[in-house]
């Protein structure tokens, strides 16, 4: 799966354009005379046979409970947990060996938005059991602590799939993109980028007339999109892209 696949409409629709994210990205949904169970089994195998044919060393280790016999005891949350895993690794494996980041962008959309969501219930029970301490209000409080988490969790998958996120490399976190465009060079930190796409993790809606916003697509990497991922908790339309302005430097 791509972005644009991900965003009903993104290909070919004019610069500065906002997008909300498609409804089905974060579920599994499988054909109405099959269980869930049978299809996310169908889709854990088909994802394992092509990672293999991408690379044929690969093993995947299997981590979940077991019986008194040491037989795998197979849930409907462990299938998805671990077809959410081969997803990314299949998309890391693409990355590494073809040099195509577009399934990394995507799995790294489903797994910050998840964090993210993740992170909002918890901090939310913080600030309620004064665990959280505001400077200048809650939300900020609430916003620093989504933001710390998120991008914690973020390193540390990137890190289990031997992906470099705090090097020069085209994947990044919470690192320094430079913007020569002008006499001084300035800077912005996306909270991520994988290629050409700058992630923003955030509890306020931004659009092409944010400074922030603005400022990531004057780097010098020029991303052809910015990700606004809010928590789900927000409602709808909670995540959405920002496509290129069509404009001169």
């Amino acid at each position: 799966m791509t972005l644009e696949q991900s965003f009903p409409g993104l290909q070919g629709s004019p610069g500065g354009t906002i997008l909300a994210v498609a409804d089905n990205l974060f579920d599994f949904t499988g054909p109405a005379n099959r269980s869930m169970m049978e299809f996310l089994q169908d889709q854990s195998k088909r994802l394992t046979a092509q990672i293999k044919s991408f690379d044929p060393k690969w093993h995947y280790d299997e981590i979940g409970p077991t019986d008194a016999f040491g037989t795998p005891i197979v849930t409907l949350q462990g299938l998805s947990v671990k077809v959410n895993d081969l997803r990314f690794q299949r998309a890391a494996i693409i990355a590494r060996i073809q040099g195509d980041y577009r399934p990394l962008q995507v799995e790294t959309l489903r797994f910050v938005q998840q964090q993210a969501d993740k992170a909002y219930e918890d901090g939310m029970a913080l600030l309620k059991a004064g665990r959280l301490s505001p400077r200048l209000s809650e939300s900020e409080a609430l916003g620093n602590y989504i933001d710390r988490r998120v991008r914690e969790d973020l390193r540390e998958r990137y890190n289990q799939l031997g992906i470099d996120s705090a090097g020069k490399g085209p994947v990044r976190v919470n690192r320094r993109e430079d913007d020569s465009s002008g006499t001084d060079t300035t800077y912005r930190r996306p909270d991520s980028r994988v290629k050409d796409v700058a992630f923003d993790v955030t509890l306020t809606r931004k659009t092409l007339g944010t400074a922030q916003v603005r400022g990531f697509f004057n780097t010098d990497f020029r991303p052809s999109q910015v990700i606004i991922i809010r928590p789900s908790q927000l409602g709808i339309n909670h995540t959405y892209v920002i496509s290129r302005p069509e404009t001169k430097r």
